[in-house]
């Protein structure tokens, strides 16, 4: 079989320097921008997720700030009753005690006042 002549490839054109210049550039400026578009969009990714964060925990220090101050109070109220109470001052519930009966007795003078005015008239 006879060989036929092979052709040769021919070489790629180069592009003159300044083309290929442009190239990279035009290509690392679109990289840059979209490396700086990707660290803006982490950057504020992180700082919602952190500032998320640290309202929960202001939450949860507000709550645990709250019972600590309400089981105060509690404990507060409860010792100063203790010493009024050893004092002899009257409680709360005592004066309402007290205010209740002085209504009792109110009504029932007022019923015996009307049933004498019947008996008078």
């Amino acid at each position: 079989m006879a060989r036929t002549p092979t052709r040769k490839a021919k070489a790629p054109r180069r592009a003159a320097p300044a083309a290929t210049l442009r190239k990279f550039t035009l290509a690392a400026s679109k990289t840059l921008v979209a490396g700086i578009d990707n660290t803006r969009k982490l950057a504020v990714a992180n700082v919602r997720r952190v500032r998320q964060a640290a309202i929960e925990r202001a939450g949860e220090a507000r709550t645990r700030t709250t019972e600590a101050m309400t089981q105060l109070e509690k404990v507060f109220e409860a010792r100063v009753g203790a010493a009024i109470g050893r004092l002899g001052v009257p409680s709360s519930r005592d004066v309402r005690a007290l205010a209740r009966q002085v209504a009792e007795l109110q009504a029932s003078v007022e019923r015996l006042k009307r049933t004498r005015a019947k008996a008078s008239a």
